[in-house]
């Protein structure tokens, strides 16, 4: 029997249809592919206008802007306007004579960031990073734990090895050195292959989930 059609059913299908629109191009570039493309494209930015409008410009700017100007708060009015002012100058990359005034901006922007994450780094990150180095010799009643001071030795030679690895400050031709940047640049392999394996167990779950999501919905729906 035939599923009745219903607005809920007809978005799940057309759910569906995106989803093997966007896989066809593992067979090869085609129309249904750059069709569901571009309405991603599309959707996509016009949500973003929205949102970025309605949480962020009209109740951060525009209301404290046109309140300030209406109450005669004279500080208020000239912040809100200095925040237009440098938002405008990002569209100065589209000119050539005014393409200063972005890169001004842009600038701002990056210093203003650049200090922010370095005082996140040592007010929040640093005292992190101190509270995970322990002893490499892990003792509880007299007794010498044999794995965590197993792991907390490797932890430490890891961390160890890693920045000898990108120590260039002088030559580094003696044995030690080069055994120390082997070991390092093991780690690192080490770091990235399991970086990379999460990566890609990630994507494979999101697979699993919208094929599951194909079968179940679209082609088990449709005979619901």
């Amino acid at each position: 029997m035939i599923a009745e059609i219903s607005w809920e059913r007809t978005g799940a299908w057309l759910a569906a249809i995106s989803v093997v629109a966007v896989l066809s191009l593992l067979w090869r570039p085609n129309a249904a592919y750059r069709t569901a493309e571009h309405a991603l494209l599309g959707l996509a930015t016009g949500f973003l206008v929205s949102v970025t409008w309605f949480e962020f410009l009209l109740p951060k700017w525009w209301i404290p802007l046109t309140e300030s100007w209406r109450e005669g708060v004279l500080p208020g009015a000239i912040g809100g306007m200095a925040a237009l002012t440098l938002g405008l100058c990002w569209y100065g990359v589209y000119f050539r004579k005014t393409e200063w005034l972005m890169r001004l901006v842009l600038g701002i922007v990056v210093g203003a960031s650049a200090g922010q994450a370095i005082r996140n780094q040592f007010t929040q990150q640093m005292p992190v990073l101190v509270s995970t180095f322990r002893s490499p010799v892990v003792i509880e009643e007299g007794q010498v734990l044999a794995w965590p001071s197993i792991t907390n030795t490797l932890f430490l030679l890891a961390v160890v090895t890693v920045l000898l690895y990108f120590f260039f400050t002088f030559q580094q031709d003696s044995p030690r050195w080069r055994m120390a940047r082997a070991v390092g640049r093991f780690w690192l392999m080490v770091g990235f292959g399991a970086y990379f394996g999460n990566t890609i167990m990630t994507r494979l779950a999101v697979l699993i989930e919208r094929v599951w999501f194909v079968v179940d919905e679209f082609i088990r729906g449709f005979f619901r």
